[in-house]
């Protein structure tokens, strides 16, 4: 067992209790699907259980030492696989993504601000509960509902063509839709889940600006013409004539 000392672009180091060394997980150690950034998946301070796969002893006599966080149970530190056997690639299709309000069961992997990320079971992808979809109640600090590692029940309420990775999806999940205690759909209608849906599907950014400057065919609520507003209308005023000198 150890702490998350720093986070790099290429994993993560960890201290390691009762050993004055650290070691390193790399990126491709720290879940079963690909990890983009390695803050998707842990954070500084964060206590996890490792396991070491590698030592290897350098030319100055340091020892750097290669861990491994998806071959451990984050709930009680067991080994998942024993036989050390390497990763089997394609052992979950990264193309294949949860039907839209199916319920699934997964493991709380990252917990954020703004909500928890959740891999499911059986599929390369995780989603994100957002805080909102924790609980039934409000809950301001989402580690108060969830803990790393926690087995929870989510319901799918999105998937949406992720904008800033080509070719992804952007899974929505909901936790309060679903019973924790025996997975029962708790919104069988999908009235909820419908309205959930809608709104991760519309974006703010596809709305048109306006521009400073911009002529728009506005229509006046005075006299009925187009391209000027009430205020600027003339209809009804009465001027002067001014004589030139």
């Amino acid at each position: 067992k150890g702490v998350i000392i720093d986070i790099r672009p290429f994993g993560c180091f960890v201290e390691m209790e009762g050993y004055k060394t650290h070691g390193l997980i790399h990126i491709s150690q720290l879940s079963n699907r690909r990890v983009e950034e390695a803050d998707e998946v842990v954070q500084v301070g964060e206590e996890v259980f490792v396991k070491v796969i590698k030592l290897d002893t350098q030319p100055n006599g340091r020892t750097k030492i290669g861990l491994s966080l998806k071959d451990v149970s984050q709930e009680n530190g067991r080994d998942l696989n024993p036989s050390n056997q390497a990763s089997r690639p394609g052992a979950e299709n990264p193309d294949e993504y949860p039907k839209l309000y199916s319920v699934h069961q997964g493991n709380v992997v990252s917990v954020r601000d703004y909500g928890a990320f959740v891999k499911l079971d059986g599929f390369y992808a995780q989603g994100l509960v957002h805080v909102s979809q924790l609980a039934t109640w409000k809950v301001d600090n989402p580690s108060d509902v969830v803990n790393v590692g926690q087995r929870v029940w989510v319901k799918v309420v999105a998937c949406e063509p992720d904008p800033k990775k080509e070719g992804r999806k952007k899974v929505s999940l909901s936790m309060k839709l679903v019973n924790q205690d025996d997975g029962e759909d708790l919104d069988k209608s999908n009235i909820e889940a419908e309205s959930l849906t809608d709104r991760a599907r519309y974006q703010p950014n596809d709305a048109k600006r306006i521009e400073l400057g911009a002529i728009y065919n506005t229509t006046c609520t005075k006299c009925g013409g187009h391209g000027h507003l009430a205020s600027q209308c003339f209809t009804g005023k009465k001027y002067d004539l001014i004589e030139d000198d």
